[in-house]
């Protein structure tokens, strides 16, 4: 006959103490349970605090699950309305135009100084620089609006921007003298002006019924 196995018989006091290590083992993972779930509490209440200073503070909330809107269209450029280029840039000649009028009367002794006259060469300075620099756009010549623009500015525009860089010139040389103040010293600009302002009007300006 084989050999009887018998189970060892456990002390009744060490069962006692097993059971207890098991409870305490129980307790302190039920402790540490809760410790998570506070922690974890707490980080939630903190991220609502977070989010409510930055809207408070209006800093924009982070978005993480939006969808990204579509990209809008461009519109195109409007093409600009050669009768509106031709106004403005016949605007901007008036304003030379009353400048010279201005020197004229000074020419005539007709109360105008010889500050007047270093005035108005600034203006005619600053014209001429706008005429090669957006007063032009092709497209205004002559036939479209009132324009008096001849072809030849644009067939010729190496010399429609010199004609202009000497007019330039000769107000640089005028602004000079008149900031003398002495009448005589404004006299010779004075007609080199005017020959600036002839030699572009024969080749560029459709003369006048």
């Amino acid at each position: 006959m084989g050999e009887r196995i018998t189970s060892p018989v456990v002390p009744v006091s060490r069962n006692r103490s097993m059971s207890a290590a098991c409870m305490t083992l129980a307790g302190k993972i039920l402790m540490t349970t809760k410790k998570t779930a506070i922690t974890l509490l707490l980080a939630l209440l903190l991220a609502l605090l977070l989010g409510a200073s930055c809207i408070f503070l209006g800093a924009p909330p982070v978005e993480t699950s939006r969808a990204a809107e579509p990209a809008r269209p461009v519109e195109p450029a409007r093409a600009a309305d050669p009768t509106v280029q031709i106004e403005e840039r016949q605007r901007e000649i008036r304003k030379m135009s009353a400048a010279m009028l201005i020197i004229g009367r000074f020419l005539k002794n007709e109360g105008a100084t010889v500050a007047d006259v270093g005035t108005s060469a600034d203006i005619i300075r600053a014209v001429a620089a706008k005429m090669v620099d957006g007063l032009f756009p092709q497209g205004t010549e002559v036939g479209v609006g009132r324009s008096g623009a001849r072809p030849e500015v644009w067939q010729q525009w190496d010399m429609f921007r010199e004609r202009a860089s000497d007019l330039i010139k000769a107000t640089l040389q005028l602004t000079a003298a008149a900031a003398t103040g002495k009448a005589e010293a404004v006299q010779t600009p004075i007609r080199a002006v005017g020959q600036a302002c002839a030699a572009c009007h024969e080749l560029f300006r459709r003369k006048r019924p």
